[in-house]
C-alpha cells in the first residue's frame, strides 16, 4: 500500500450518507468487537444537526481507484456544551498506514478554515494508538477520558431489595419526556461538557437508537413521580451482549439506595433476557458512580478507555 495515493477531497453531496455510516461501524467495530450500539441513518441525522452542511464541513479520502476509505467531519456536538468534534470514520486495515496522521491533519485544517472556537477529537482503546501517537506528536494531551465497565460474572452480582417508598418498573416507551429531561439533565449536569436537552431532543434520540437496537427503559418512581431513569439495550447481531446507559437519580434522591436498586433492575432485566455480557462507560472522574458499578461485579476494560483531545 504507497504512501502517495490516499488523495484528500471534499465531501460530495450526490454520495450517498450510508457510506459515512457504514465506514463508522465498521471502525468501531474493529475498535470494540463486543459493542453493542450503531448508528444509523436516524443517529446521523441527529449528531448532525440542522446546520451541518457536507460539502462544506466533511472530507472524503481515497484510495488510487477512487474509492471511499475514510471521511472526516466538524460538528457542532449535540450532547456537549460549546463543543465542536471531530467526527471520523476509517476502514481498519487502514488504522496502520499514515492515514491516520493524514485525517488528523487535514481535520485540523478544515477545523481553522470554519474558524471552530475549539475543536474535539477522540479515540478508543489501544487499537486507536496511532490516532494518540500523531495527536501527542503535535503536543496534545488528553482531557478526559471514560471507561468501559463489563459484568460477565453473575456469581458477582446481588439484586437489592427496593428502597421504602419506591417503585421500579419497566416501560417500552417513555411516556413523559418532561420528567424524563429533567432527571436526566439534573443527574449529568456536572459531567463533562454537558448540555441540557429539550424533551424534544431527547425523543429523537431515543426514537434513533431504536432504529438498529431493541431497548427499554427502567424507572424509579415515589408517588409516581420519576426520580430515576435507565436505559437499557442490545442489538439484535449480539443478542447476549447487553447495554446500559443514561442512568441517573434526582440528586434530591440520591444516596438512598434507590441508584442500588435501579441498577440493579436494569443489570437483571438485561440478564433475564439471556445477556452473557453486560457493558457500559463512566467518566473516570465519576468515582460515585464506579464503586457503584464495581459493587455489581463490573470490572473496567482499561484497553477500551476512550480520551478526549481538545486539539484546537
Amino acid at each position: 500500500m504507497k504512501e502517495n495515493l490516499i488523495q484528500i477531497k471534499p465531501w460530495d453531496e450526490t454520495i450517498s450518507r450510508s457510506i459515512i455510516i457504514d465506514l463508522y461501524n465498521q471502525m468501531m467495530h474493529y475498535l470494540n468487537p463486543k459493542g453493542t450500539l450503531e448508528i444509523n441513518e436516524n443517529m446521523l441525522n441527529f449528531w448532525l444537526g440542522e446546520h451541518t452542511i457536507l460539502s462544506r464541513d466533511f472530507l472524503r479520502f481515497e484510495d488510487n481507484n477512487n474509492s471511499i476509505i475514510a471521511w472526516a467531519g466538524i460538528v457542532k456536538d449535540p450532547m456537549l456544551k460549546d463543543a465542536w468534534t471531530v467526527g471520523y470514520g476509517v476502514l481498519p486495515e487502514y488504522f496502520k498506514t499514515e492515514l491516520p496522521g493524514k485525517l488528523i491533519d487535514a481535520s485540523l485544517n478544515l477545523g481553522k478554515k470554519l474558524k471552530t472556537p475549539d475543536l474535539l477529537f477522540n479515540t478508543t482503546g489501544t487499537l486507536s494508538t496511532p490516532f494518540d501517537e500523531k495527536i501527542k506528536s503535535l503536543g496534545f494531551k488528553p482531557i478526559h477520558y471514560i471507561w468501559s465497565m463489563r459484568l460477565d460474572d453473575f456469581n458477582l452480582f446481588k439484586l437489592p431489595n427496593n428502597p421504602h417508598g419506591i417503585t421500579i418498573r419497566k416501560q417500552l416507551k417513555i411516556n413523559d419526556y418532561n420528567s424524563y429531561a429533567n432527571v436526566i439533565n439534573l443527574a449529568f449536569q456536572e459531567s463533562f461538557k454537558w448540555e441540557p436537552k429539550t424533551e424534544k431532543e431527547y425523543e429523537q434520540l431515543i426514537d434513533s437508537m431504536q432504529k438498529t437496537n431493541k431497548i427499554e427503559h427502567c424507572f424509579a418512581f415515589e408517588n409516581n413521580n420519576l426520580v430515576g431513569t435507565c436505559v437499557i439495550f442490545t442489538n439484535p447481531k449480539q443478542k447476549d451482549v447487553g447495554g446500559l446507559a443514561n442512568f441517573g437519580i434526582l440528586p434530591d434522591y440520591q444516596h438512598r439506595g434507590i441508584g442500588s436498586a435501579l441498577f440493579a433492575f436494569g443489570v437483571e432485566s438485561l440478564r433475564e433476557k439471556g445477556c452473557k455480557e453486560i457493558n457500559l462507560g463512566v467518566e473516570t472522574k465519576n468515582e460515585k458512580a464506579l464503586n457503584l458499578y464495581k459493587k455489581f461485579g463490573f470490572y473496567t476494560l482499561e484497553n477500551l478507555t476512550q480520551k478526549t483531545y481538545q486539539i484546537i
